[in-house]
């Protein structure tokens, strides 16, 4: 299962550089957070698929888990922004670029999760908001008529990073649209992250759509130029 390969990944004790990260956030008061939400994910309402799917969700839950750490966000923020995280795609309904599949995600939050009232409402904005331009993330997150505006702009901010993050998985991810520092100084262990991930579960570690797109080999190496 996918949550248990991310767990093991996690408490894996050969992260070489990335160690006094890894460890960081095992040590962490919200780490049985991240554990609980992971364990607790409803995989049957994920998308199916290799670029959006179960893998792309738990990683984007452990870049999550990182933002709040680094944040720092209260212990109800980070559940919030985990359950954001988990159920932030299951409004797809293709691979492609989609304004919409957040807002689609939005109206099924609350038979997924339970959530009600103000949480409701939170998760919901900040949802919506991840799959929107830059420029149209706080009138999104407005719409919500949140009683704590900043609180939802927080938190829409960091689904961004976390589900950014893992645009490594596309050979795609520029660390200037990333909205916080910490986020940019995670990028090489994004980039590790699911190097390892997609070795354990036996993935393509460059999907053949990026292979034609980026000229790139199964390996991630420049193609020669005879060859594309």
């Amino acid at each position: 299962m996918s949550v248990q390969v991310l767990l093991e990944l996690l408490t894996a004790p050969n992260w070489g550089v990335h160690q006094p990260l890894v460890d960081r956030l095992l040590c962490w008061p919200g780490y049985p957070q991240l554990r609980q939400a992971a364990l607790a994910l409803d995989s049957s309402v994920l998308f199916a698929s290799p670029i959006h799917g179960p893998g792309h969700i738990y990683r984007t839950l452990c870049h999550g888990a990182f933002c709040a750490m680094e944040e720092p966000l209260s212990p109800a923020d980070t559940r919030l922004l985990l359950l954001a995280c988990a159920y932030h795609d299951i409004g797809r309904e293709n691979d492609s670029r989609d304004e919409l599949h957040g807002w689609r995600a939005a109206q099924r939050l609350q038979a997924v999760t339970g959530l009600a009232g103000e949480d409701l409402k939170l998760v919901q904005a900040v949802v919506d908001a991840h799959s929107r331009d830059e420029a149209d993330l706080r009138p999104t997150v407005e719409g919500y008529h949140l009683a704590n505006l900043q609180r939802g702009l927080t938190l829409a901010a960091l689904l961004k990073d976390a589900d950014g993050l893992d645009r490594v998985r596309i050979w795609d991810l520029d660390p200037a649209y990333l909205r916080r520092e910490a986020s940019r100084q995670r990028v090489a262990f994004a980039k590790e992250l699911y190097l390892r991930y997609q070795q354990k579960t036996g993935g393509a570690l460059v999907p053949a759509f990026v292979q034609e797109w980026k000229h790139l080999d199964e390996q991630g190496n420049p193609l020669p130029p005879s060859a594309t």
